[in-house]
């Protein structure tokens, strides 16, 4: 099993010049950081940050199983990792944001590890699901799908409850960010809602070539 390897850093890397042609629908407009390289397909033992998101990733399903230890680790080890980017000041001026999984709430495989996440920052964060699945659609680690905009936007809906009295900065939390899609259209939902597109901050967890925060 690995414990450690150069993957993953304690410490937020932003994506950048570098980094950002393997995203496709990010600009050098968009502030995303990331914790780790993720390698797609290559298997749990590739590298840490493979370890890590393999373990966030596993489905409820084996909820009740030896396996879910694993999977709470990963939601403890990365809320505490995002917790230890932020600024003490930090937390008051900040709404999180989980984005939501591929399945609808009402489904057995729903899975709110992303909300797991920002709960184990702890803080007191101010966390918000803003946004949910209505329309379920194929998971991005499971298809070789090309991700649309547009079928992505169509197959979410709003929770206008927590809407209200927006923080000047909003993080984004996600796994894995691969094109970028996710990223995009939930950004410009939200902001669409606040009205307030000057402060955009953004955080994800790990890519198809890192796990990711975006801020």
């Amino acid at each position: 099993m690995t414990t450690s390897d150069a993957s993953w850093s304690a410490r937020l890397r932003m994506v950048g010049d570098l980094e950002r042609p393997d995203h496709f629908y990010l600009d050098d407009t968009h502030r995303c950081a990331y914790f780790g390289d993720y390698t797609a397909r290559a298997g749990f033992a590739h590298s840490y940050t493979n370890q890590i998101i393999s373990n966030l990733k596993k489905s409820p399903l084996v909820r009740h199983t030896a396996q879910w230890r694993h999977k709470e680790k990963a939601i403890v080890t990365i809320g505490a990792a995002v917790a230890n980017n932020v600024a003490a000041n930090g937390w008051q001026n900040t709404t999180f944001v989980p984005i939501p999984p591929s399945k609808r709430p009402d489904s057995p495989e729903y899975d709110d590890r992303m909300v797991q996440v920002a709960r184990a920052m702890g803080h007191n964060a101010d966390i918000r699901e803003l946004l949910y699945t209505a329309v379920e659609r194929n998971a991005m680690h499971t298809s070789a799908e090309r991700r649309d905009p547009d079928a992505l936007r169509a197959s979410l809906a709003v929770n206008h409850q927590l809407t209200g009295n927006p923080r000047p900065h909003v993080v984004f939390l996600d796994d894995v960010l691969t094109t970028g899609c996710s990223f995009n259209v939930q950004e410009d939902d939200c902001w669409n809602l606040a009205g307030n597109p000057s402060h955009r901050r953004v955080c994800r967890q790990a890519s198809d070539s890192k796990p990711l925060c975006c801020a």
